[in-house]
């Protein structure tokens, strides 16, 4: 099955931010509330709720220079069961991107291959939120899908200062027991952006700064990352993305 593309264009004009070219095809979709002048706010969103069966999707991001995009999920990234789903995404980053989805959420059975692929041009800005849940927990379902396999790569002027990769398979020792009492797991990427203080899982680059997060549930991790991260989004956007979410 060939997959569903999205394209998503924000530009610089008259001092705002603003989305000049946005496509996509079913099932993923983009919305576009309007927002403030700082920053265009673009959530991504699905027909069917979530992945379902074999799909496949693409969004490829441009953010030019002296624009910033938040980019985030109207809600949890939902794979469904029996899926075998994809999800590619491909940032050009030349202004300020924001990244900060609702975390994967695999039901029992179910499989994501997801790949975040973020290319910054020299003096851009990033903060990225790569986050996942351990499922349906509400349901019982904890660490009970198929395969997690996700992949995320930075480059920073032509140079990867990030690659790494998450594979959770059930098939190399049950995942309930080697993931312990955590629910919930976070990476935290940091370019440009003046790192939080005071965090413990944190290292210190030249061009940045990488944050891990584990929590015992999706909401503890969110309130840790929001606490650690909450007042750097609000001077990139000029506003809470979350105030009004939980």
């Amino acid at each position: 099955m060939p997959a569903a593309r999205a394209t998503l264009e924000v530009k610089a004009v008259a001092g705002r931010s603003v989305v000049t070219g946005l496509t996509s095809e079913q099932p993923l979709r983009l919305l576009a509330p309007s927002a403030s002048d700082t920053a265009a706010w673009v959530y991504q969103s699905s027909l069917g709720g979530g992945f379902i069966g074999a799909d496949a999707l693409e969004l490829d991001v441009r953010v030019d220079e002296g624009a910033t995009l938040f980019l985030s999920s109207q809600a949890s990234s939902k794979v469904y069961r029996a899926a075998d789903a994809r999800f590619t995404l491909r940032a050009d980053v030349r202004g300020t991107l924001v990244y900060w989805p609702d975390p994967v959420v695999c039901f029992a059975g179910a499989s994501l291959t997801q790949g975040l692929e973020l290319s910054l041009a020299p003096g851009a800005r990033l903060v990225c939120v790569d986050a996942y849940s351990a499922g349906r927990v509400a349901r019982g379902e904890v660490w009970a899908f198929e395969k997690m396999d996700l992949g995320l790569r930075v480059d920073v002027a032509g140079k990867t200062v990030v690659r790494e990769g998450v594979l959770l398979d059930p098939r190399h020792g049950p995942l309930h027991e080697r993931m312990g009492a955590f629910e919930a797991f976070a990476t935290a990427v940091l370019v440009g952006v003046e790192p939080p203080a005071d965090v413990k899982a944190l290292s210190r680059w030249p061009w940045g700064a990488v944050l891990r997060a584990g929590a015992a549930s999706v909401e503890a991790l969110s309130r840790e990352l929001r606490a650690a991260l909450g007042p750097s989004v609000v001077r990139l956007l000029g506003d809470d993305p979350f105030a009004r979410k939980w």
